[in-house]
């Protein structure tokens, strides 16, 4: 049997991409390994968002060439660089681009290998994945594409427009992942919130998809990510509110609060607006645990601007903030835009950013010790175990939540920890 190898670099979105191309192998005959050594052809999943993520999949690329296996490659690098990559990288042997051969990517690699396709199971289908998450946990990935064509961003140039998968696909989707013990779904997509705007039924949106959601039997916990500000509605804050099934827990990626920058990134949104939004989550959800990113260094910006930023961040006072430079990236509005900024008036504004939130983080972390929550144990480390509650997201981005150990647990396992003591970015805890 044919072994091969997956890789998988980027983001959550491009995990559920990976999920599916394993179970369309599996389905078609092929043997999934772990190690690159072991097989007979790696495929490398890769992400082509900003600078980093495409040094790390080129870096990756070539490293995996080293072991003289078949190569394919696909992902949002190749969707953007395909001729470049086609011509300065020939120790390829499969390129698989999103709009043409993506979902015939089995049928490829048995052309590659000369396999017959007897017993070929079908194209990359969404709703038949592998899940590399743990048992536990999985993501549900409820659309594709995105139309709001931020300045900064070539997402839309990658994934094409916004599509929302079908409802009733998704809802038995997660019966089934249910009934295989599955009790998180997390949801993800480019805009989430935008979910059924492209749909002919104009009653389907983020808040029906969620409704039914909360009916599956078995189903514990439904958290979602990536939420556009705008996009946040009265009614999905009163969805969140009223069931024990969606973590008090708000990611919304803001990118900026100075409305000069805003307009300039395309941003539909206001200082104001958001402002607005913030004061009425927290009218709804007091309790709420809020999560942002924004982007510094965006051409044009001054120390003005950063200081509006910064004291819009103390106004809101997220709990968690994560922080990106500009990265100027070809075919987006903002590549050609003037006034660029230098690589170190990023970084310092970076560093700027990052000690006001460190300083905001340690004083909500603080406000929480006594508070009582349910967790999942997700983890040992040092003796202690790890566990994730409303305060940290399963993406790995957020602070940890360690827990005492004092009775026996194993991964998976429903607990209720009161915090004990706070860092600027983790948290301990002991049972109840």
């Amino acid at each position: 049997m044919i072994k091969i190898c997956l890789i998988s670099l980027g983001c959550v979105k491009n995990t559920v991409d990976s999920e599916a191309i394993l179970a369309s192998l599996k389905k078609s005959g092929y043997q999934i390994v772990s190690s690159p050594a072991d097989s007979d052809a790696i495929i490398i999943n890769t992400c082509g968002f900003i600078l980093s993520a495409k040094i790390e999949g080129i870096n990756t690329i070539l490293d995996a060439a080293k072991y003289n296996k078949k190569l394919i490659v696909t992902g949002c690098l190749v969707e953007r660089y395909f001729d470049e990559l086609k011509k300065d990288i020939p120790e390829v042997d499969l390129w698989i681009r999103f709009k043409d051969e993506y979902k015939h990517l089995p049928r490829l690699l048995n052309k590659l290998f000369n396999k017959k396709e007897e017993g070929f199971a079908g194209d990359i289908d969404f709703s038949e994945r592998i899940l590399s998450t743990p048992k536990y946990t999985a993501y549900l990935k409820i659309s594709e594409g995105c139309n709001n064509f931020c300045a900064f961003c070539a997402i839309p140039f990658i994934r094409g427009r916004f599509v929302s998968y079908d409802e009733d696909s998704l809802v038995e989707y997660t019966k089934k992942i249910v009934k295989n013990g599955v009790k998180e779904v997390v949801v993800i997509g480019q805009d989430p919130t935008s979910y059924g705007k492209d749909l002919k039924d104009k009653n389907v949106n983020l808040v029906t998809l969620l409704t039914r959601l909360n009916f599956v039997e078995g189903l514990e916990s439904i958290r979602c990510l990536y939420l556009y500000p705008e996009g946040i509605t009265d009614d999905l804050l009163k969805l969140i509110a009223s069931s024990d099934k969606f973590p008090h827990y708000f990611d919304v990626p803001i990118q900026h609060a100075n409305d000069k920058i805003l307009k300039a990134m395309n941003r539909r949104d206001t200082k104001q607006s958001m402002l607005d939004k913030f004061e009425k989550i927290k009218k709804y959800v007091p309790d709420a645990i809020l999560r942002t990113t924004v982007i510094v260094g965006f051409p044009g910006e001054t120390e003005k601007d950063i200081k509006e930023l910064k004291d819009f961040i103390s106004t809101v006072r997220f709990n968690h903030l994560g922080v990106f430079t500009y990265s100027k990236e070809e075919g987006t509005k903002a590549f050609n835009y003037p006034h660029q900024l230098q690589q170190r008036t990023k970084d310092k504004r970076k560093d700027e950013i990052m000690q006001l939130q460190a300083e905001i983080s340690y004083s909500l972390n603080k406000e929480l010790v006594g508070k009582v929550f349910k967790g999942i144990i997700i983890g040992e480390d040092k003796g202690d175990y790890l566990v994730r509650c409303v305060y940290n997201a399963p993406d790995d981005i957020d602070g940890n939540v360690f827990l005492k150990n004092t009775k026996k647990h194993k991964e998976g396992d429903d607990v209720l920890i009161r915090i004990t003591n706070a860092f600027v970015y983790d948290l301990y805890s002991e049972e109840v």
